[in-house]
Formats: structure tokens, C-alpha cells, sequence
């Protein structure tokens, strides 16, 4: 079990890193698809941002399962720290995306914490393929 657990770790936190990186190009064409102008309809109701919305929940779910294949596998207490931590991170950008439709600077948080969450990711990535997770 612990072997499955790990190996599967292994693909999960790669995926993750490949799905937040897709998230940050999905931000960027929503970001360059909005309007401008006066007439331009609010950012929670502009149609540009759907994909990265809903891409969003599939690299939470990622993270959680990430997170349940890392209390599986259940090796170094690093792992679980920092996979907890990842998965805290990517739950923290909904609040923090929907409240900086109303309060910019908290708003600002949310790419922040997005960059964030990759460098995380990448040096779990990095480790999970270069250290061998059988055991």
C-alpha cells in the first residue's frame, strides 16, 4: 500500500504543479479577454474568468488528493507539512479571489499566493522525482 501511496504521490504533485501552471495562463487570457471601457460588466460577471474558475476547483481537488495519498504513503513529517500546507494554500485562493472582487489589495494576495503555491509545489515535484518514494 505504502509503495501505491507513494508512487501515486509521485504523479499527483506532478500534475499539480502542471495543472497550476496551466491556472496562471488561464488567469492570464482571462485577464486580457475582459472588457474595457465604462460599460463593462464586473469582474465577477465577465465570462473571460470561467476557465480559470473552474480549472481552479480541479487543482483543489488535486491537492486533495495529493494530500490523502501523502497520509497514505506517510513517510517523513516534511512531506505531510508541506502537502498540508499546499493543499491550505490552494483552499486560501477562493476567499482570497472572491473578496478581491471587492478589496483590491486583498486581491493582490491572490497571485501572490499562487506563485506561491508553485514554488511549493515545484520543490515537492523535485523532490517526490528525485528521491525514490517506496519507502
Amino acid at each position: 500500500m505504502r509503495t501505491f501511496a507513494g508512487a501515486a504521490y509521485r504523479w499527483l504533485i506532478g500534475a499539480f504543479v502542471i495543472c497550476v501552471i496551466v491556472q496562471f495562463f488561464l488567469a492570464g487570457a482571462g485577464a486580457f479577454g475582459e472588457k474595457l471601457g465604462g460599460n463593462a460588466p464586473r469582474l465577477e460577471d465577465q465570462k473571460s474568468w470561467d476557465p480559470h474558475r473552474v480549472f481552479g476547483f480541479v487543482v483543489l481537488l488535486i491537492a486533495v488528493l495529493a494530500l490523502i495519498a501523502c497520509l497514505a504513503w506517510w513517510s517523513e513529517r516534511i512531506w505531510l507539512m508541506a502537502t498540508f500546507l499546499l493543499a491550505l494554500l490552494t483552499f486560501v485562493q477562493l476567499p482570497l479571489a472572491s473578496t478581491g472582487e471587492h478589496h483590491r489589495w486583498v486581491g493582490a494576495l491572490h497571485p501572490a499566493n499562487g506563485g506561491l503555491i508553485l514554488l511549493i509545489a515545484g520543490w515537492l515535484t523535485y523532490r517526490a522525482w528525485k528521491l525514490d518514494l517506496r519507502g
